[in-house]
């Protein structure tokens, strides 16, 4: 019995001391193990779009969260995010279709946001077909301060005066202006003129009066008179809004006439521009009219208007 217990401790010996044999090489063609879920839930992916910017361009695509009529909320969202919030806007201009109303748009966000890395992007704007792409690229280029833009100002847009590329005329006038070419001024409210008495000019128009409204922005009170009886809707909102930025005497028949508008964008803003001119506090069209009556408003109004086309007369630029 001991002779047959110390053979099985030799057998278990030899065998249990012999070396494992090597492992496999792992083959280049087996799938990987997978990671566990429950881990790869907790990770960050450093490449993901921030939620917030995420959910904002969303609704920056969508039509009916975004346009002209009802507004636009997530602009303010995307330009609160800073440069951070400039590639993705960019990948949205990329895939844009081409009649897609946000793909402009996104273009004007990048330039409001005044990022330098935006220069190349926004220099291969400026062939672009649609003019309001290629406006916001030459006023993008004016707000970042890109010099190079000067030897291109002379000569941008003018090579077709339509109302079409009206835009891009604009742009180019405004930044003439705020580097320092006193005859912008006076060629920017020619234009506006000149477009105040065309319907097809509503790009040129509410582009321009959102130029006027900026700190640096051209003088444009002189035409505001003529653009105010504009059939556009948003031509007439947008002039209500200049008009009440800082009213004047030679607005207060053109308020008078915004204040009938049914849209209280319109009516609203013509209102209190109105009591800020008169220092009464009137409230809806019917006396206002009694107030331009009895005050002969319309005459500072037509002078305005007489004067600015006297100005606008002989040349188109």
């Amino acid at each position: 019995m001991t002779r047959y217990l110390i053979i099985l401790l030799v057998v278990f010996l030899t065998h249990g001391c012999a070396e494992s044999p090597p492992a496999p090489a792992p083959d280049a063609t087996q799938t990987p193990l997978q990671r566990d879920p429950h881990l790869e839930a907790q990770g960050r992916d450093p490449d993901a779009v921030p939620e917030a910017i995420r959910d904002a361009l969303k609704q920056f695509r969508d039509r009916f969260a975004c346009n002209n009529i009802s507004g636009c909320p997530s602009e303010k969202v995307l330009l609160n995010y800073g440069w951070a919030a400039r590639p993705f806007l960019q990948q949205v201009f990329e895939k844009a279709p081409e009649q897609a109303q946000y793909r402009s748009r996104a273009v004007r966000l990048i330039a409001e946001l005044r990022d330098p890395l935006a220069r190349g992007f926004l220099r291969d704007r400026l062939q672009d077909s649609d003019p309001e792409t290629r406006a916001y690229a030459v006023f993008g280029l004016g707000l970042i301060d890109d010099r190079d833009m000067a030897r291109l100002l002379p000569t941008i847009g003018r090579d077709d005066s339509s109302a079409w590329m009206a835009p891009v005329r604009l742009s180019a006038l405004w930044l003439a202006l705020r580097w320092g070419d006193a005859s912008a001024q006076q060629a920017f409210v020619q234009q506006l003129a000149m477009l105040a008495e065309q319907q097809m000019a509503v790009q040129g128009l509410v582009w321009g009066l959102t130029l006027c409204v900026r700190d640096d922005g051209p003088r444009c009170q002189a035409a505001l008179p003529t653009i105010a009886r504009h059939p556009n809707f948003l031509v007439r909102r947008q002039v209500a809004k200049a008009m009440a930025a800082a009213p004047q005497p030679s607005y207060a028949l053109g308020l008078v006439a915004l204040t009938t508008e049914s849209a209280r964008s319109i009516s609203e803003p013509a209102e209190q521009a109105l009591r800020v001119l008169s220092g009464q506090d009137l409230h809806g069209s019917a006396e206002w009219r009694r107030w331009c009556e009895a005050t002969q408003c319309q005459r500072a109004a037509e002078a305005a208007i007489l004067a600015l086309h006297a100005e606008a007369t002989p040349t188109a630029q």
